[in-house]
Parts: C-alpha cells; sequence; structure tokens
C-alpha cells in the first residue's frame, strides 16, 4: 500500500517540476518536430512562436515561478489553456471532445481533492474574502442541477451545467491560489500575451482566407466572411467579445506605464485590435468599447487627463486626415453605417436587430411560461426552437446573455446574478477611488500602489463593457474570456480585501 506521507511530499514538492518540466519540453519538441515534418508548417511556426515568447515571459518572472508547487504549475496551465479552448489538439472520443484546457482542470480538481483528502479534509478558506461570491456561484450550480427534473432536453441541461462548472471552477481557484499582487499581475500580462498571440493568426485569416478547423467560417464559400478574423473562437462575435474586453487592459497599460518602448508597442497592439474589431462587425462590441471609453471619461480620468486625452485624440485624428484621408473617411463611414443601422433596423423583422429583438421576446415567453423558474439550464433553445411564437428564422441562440439566464434560470438566479455583477463592480470602483487617493498621497511613487491601481482599473472598465459585449455572442456561456475576467476580478478583490492598505510586502 502506497504511503499517503510520501505521496503527498511529492505533490507538495517545489523540486517537483524540475521532473515534470523536462518530460514536458522533450515530448513538446517531438510534437513540434512531428508537425514540421507532417507539413503543418503554419501551427508549427505559431507553436514555435509561443514557445520563443513564453520563455520570454518565463524569465522575466522566473524568480517568482521557480518556487511554486505543482499545484499552481496547474493552476497557471489550466487559465492558459482556457484561452485556447478546443482550437489546438482536440481529440473526439464519439460525442465528447477533449483538449487540452480539460485536462488541466481535471488533473488540477484531482490533485486538488488529493492534497485535501491528505490533509486530513481539512480546508483552510480563511484567506478568502468574497465568500458571497462563491455562494451565489453555489447556489446557481445547485440550481442548475435541480433543474434536470423539469428541463425537457436533458443532454442540452447538462452540457450547460459543465460549462457553468467549469466556469465556477476557473473562479473558485483563482480566488484560492492568487494571494499575492505579483501573481495578479503575472495573470494581468498573461491576458495580453494571449492576444499577442491571436494577433499573427489573425492576420493569417485576413490575408490568406483560411482560418482554423475550430471556427465556424473554416471552409466557407462565402467571399464576405472568408477574410473575417475568428482566430482560436468559433465565430467573429466571440473574438470580437475577446476583443472588447481585452481593451482596457492595453489602455490602462498605456496610462500607467512610462517606458516609451513599451507603450509604443503596447500601440501596436491596440490598433490591431481596433482594426480586427471592426473587421468583425460586431455591432455590440462596438458599443461596447463606446461605453468603457465613456465611462474612463466620465469616471477614472481627471480634468486635467480628460484635456490630454482629448487633444491627443484631435491630433491623432487630424494627422490621419491630412496623410491618409481616403482611408480614414472609408472607415469611419462604413463604422458610422454599421451603428446607425442598429436603429435604423428596429421593428423590421428580417433584419438582424429584428431577429435579436424576437429572440428576447421568445425568451421571455418561455420565462413566464415556467412561472418565472425557468425552462431549465441550457434549456431557452429548446423552448424557442419547439413553442416560441415569434419568428426567428430558424435561429433558436437567444443572443443576450442577460435574457439567456432569465429564461434558463429563473428570476431568482437571475436576480443574484445582477447582485454579482453590479456588486463587483461597485466593489472594485469603491476600491479603485481608495487606492487613487493613496496613489495621490504618495505622488504616484509607489510600485505597488501603480499595479493595483493599474489592474483595478482594467478590471473594473473591462467588466463594464462586458454589460454589452455579452449580447454580441449567440452565448457566452462557453466563452472562457469572460469566466477569466470574472476569475481574474473576484482575485483582485479578494486579494485587496484580504490586506492591510499599505503594509504588504511584495516585490514586482
Amino acid at each position: 500500500m502506497i504511503n499517503k506521507e510520501i505521496i503527498f511530499k511529492i505533490i507538495k514538492s517545489k523540486r517537483f517540476l524540475d521532473i515534470i518540466l523536462p518530460i514536458f519540453c522533450i515530448a513538446l519538441i517531438a510534437f513540434l518536430s512531428y508537425l514540421f515534418i507532417k507539413g503543418n508548417y503554419f501551427i508549427f511556426t505559431v507553436l514555435t512562436s509561443v514557445l520563443v515568447i513564453g520563455a520570454f515571459i518565463l524569465s522575466q518572472f522566473w524568480s517568482s515561478i521557480k518556487d511554486v508547487s505543482f499545484r499552481k504549475f496547474l493552476f497557471w496551465s489550466t487559465i492558459i489553456s482556457a484561452f485556447a479552448g478546443p482550437a489546438f489538439f482536440t481529440i473526439q472520443l464519439g460525442s465528447y471532445h477533449l483538449f487540452p484546457f480539460r485536462v488541466f482542470l481535471l488533473s488540477l480538481w484531482f490533485v486538488f481533492i488529493l492534497w485535501f483528502l491528505l490533509k486530513g479534509g481539512k480546508l483552510n478558506i480563511s484567506h478568502i474574502k468574497t465568500k458571497e461570491y462563491l455562494f451565489f456561484l453555489l447556489f446557481w450550480f445547485f440550481g442548475a442541477f435541480l433543474s434536470l427534473g423539469w428541463a425537457q432536453d436533458k443532454v442540452a441541461a447538462i452540457r450547460n451545467i459543465i460549462f457553468l462548472f467549469t466556469g465556477g471552477s476557473l473562479i473558485f481557484f483563482s480566488v484560492y491560489y492568487l494571494k499575492k499582487l505579483k501573481e495578479l499581475k503575472v495573470f494581468y500580462y498573461l491576458w495580453i500575451f494571449v492576444l499577442i498571440i491571436l494577433i499573427p493568426i489573425g492576420f493569417w485569416e485576413i490575408f490568406t482566407g483560411n482560418h482554423l478547423e475550430i471556427s465556424g467560417l473554416y471552409q466557407t464559400d462565402y467571399p464576405v466572411l472568408k477574410f473575417v478574423p475568428t482566430t482560436t473562437f468559433h465565430n467573429p462575435n466571440d473574438f470580437a467579445t475577446f476583443l472588447a474586453l481585452t481593451f482596457p487592459f492595453l489602455f490602462c497599460f498605456l496610462r500607467h506605464n512610462r517606458k516609451i518602448l513599451k507603450r509604443i508597442f503596447v500601440a501596436s497592439l491596440m490598433f490591431c485590435c481596433f482594426y480586427f474589431l471592426f473587421l468583425t462587425g460586431s455591432r455590440a462590441n462596438y458599443l461596447a468599447v463606446i461605453f468603457q471609453f465613456l465611462f474612463l471619461f466620465l469616471f477614472i480620468l481627471n480634468l486635467k487627463t480628460k484635456v490630454k486625452w482629448i487633444l491627443s485624440i484631435a491630433l491623432i485624428v487630424l494627422a490621419l486626415v491630412i496623410i491618409f484621408p481616403d482611408p480614414f473617411f472609408e472607415i469611419t463611414g462604413e463604422f458610422s453605417i454599421r451603428i446607425s443601422s442598429l436603429y435604423r433596423d428596429i421593428g423590421i423583422e428580417h433584419t438582424s436587430v429584428g431577429i435579436r429583438t424576437n429572440l428576447i421576446k421568445n425568451s421571455l415567453f418561455c420565462f413566464f411560461n415556467s412561472f418565472g423558474f425557468g425552462v431549465g439550464a441550457g434549456n431557452v433553445e429548446h423552448c424557442i426552437e419547439n413553442y416560441g411564437p415569434y419568428w426567428t428564422g430558424g435561429i433558436t441562440n437567444v443572443h443576450n446573455w442577460w435574457f439567456e439566464i432569465l429564461a434558463n434560470y429563473g428570476i431568482f438566479v437571475f436576480f443574484g446574478y445582477m447582485l454579482f455583477y453590479f456588486g463587483l463592480i461597485w466593489s472594485l470602483y469603491k476600491y479603485y477611488k481608495k487606492i487613487k487617493r493613496v496613489s495621490i498621497e504618495t505622488k504616484n511613487n509607489n510600485k505597488r500602489i501603480k499595479t493595483e491601481k493599474m489592474i483595478c482599473e482594467a478590471l473594473l472598465v473591462s467588466l463594464v463593457g462586458f454589460f454589452m459585449a455579452s449580447i454580441g455572442s449567440s452565448s457566452v456561456m462557453a466563452l472562457a474570456p469572460q469566466w477569466i475576467l470574472l476569475a481574474f476580478a473576484l482575485a483582485f478583490l479578494n486579494y485587496y480585501r484580504t490586506k492591510s492598505f499599505g503594509t504588504e510586502k511584495d516585490n514586482l
């Protein structure tokens, strides 16, 4: 019989990575060699680029990473693979798809439960100060599980519950493991790092018309859609949602960093984001970015900064008009046409806006017919398809996250989620004002305060944009970036609540 103390020491050992990493690297090199020999040069190039950039980032944070436990190694691997989802290395097992994110998440839970049992069934959660948010997620999960009793489409319900469990798992482990500011800083840079990886894939799609197999536009015959970027997401709307949630991370990095080369690099990333977002044609995410900048302008920037940014934007626009007049007016004209179509198409049934309006009406029909308890996890599509009185052209996805929750889970979960979402925004805004006040008192010379301010500001603005960004996709239940954003925000909120402001020593 295996001694549990020996197993526990092996898992807990900081030198465990010294065994795992070489094996992982050898397997990765062998896989890359296989891709090259088979002629999959694009995937080979992307993966090699990821390794090179990843090695550089590891070198920057190696002093923090080298002492990480095996459980945290699995946690970071889960977060990284969550961004990619099923885009790479997917193995089909009947109707079930196995890909790295699911492997890492299951491994993370297995090791966590094993560690929990070896500790005698005792779990120290005294450092978790966001229990009200986690209790709601638990309530939501059990409510979804109970809804199996009345959900008509059991398969859709189980699939929805799995998505809810994986998203909730990301949030729980982020809150549980991320206790230090330097770890949250790594999370922040990891988000930007993912964008860096997606940009060459997006340009490859734009220039060649090819797409990864995960994309709904893979081998499409429609010329209009052939060159629209989706990268590792299923469709342009999902990619646009990720871009809208990413803008605040880039903008706040520009605001709080003074090194010119870094600012130039991040400004170029922002330009690529704007370009990709424009090409996706996702009007909901256009509005999300507009809301984000309005929120920044009204509630974040002081008067001096507002004037500076207005003058800077005016000069940039003037320069573009002078240097590139035709492309500038062509792009802005097209953008205004797309935005104006939102209100021009209201009441016209066969348009995208008309169909979305009828989808909302059908979801409300399903909600009221369920006596306010919801039709069951993931069953609103089944209800719309079979009972919806309003025409939707065969489309059954609600295309609105808020009405999807209401119709699926009922009034209690919906009300709880609203408290969850707006409560998180209010808490972050309240703490941001405190951080800003201390930043002024220290004359912005405290490196830790500056980092807290940057992270809190980016999360706050990104969450504000999510309100509109969440209605761009057919559904965001399975969209990893929304769960990762919530996980990051709650991890930061938990970090801030557990520390005495200005006293924690945390080397950055």
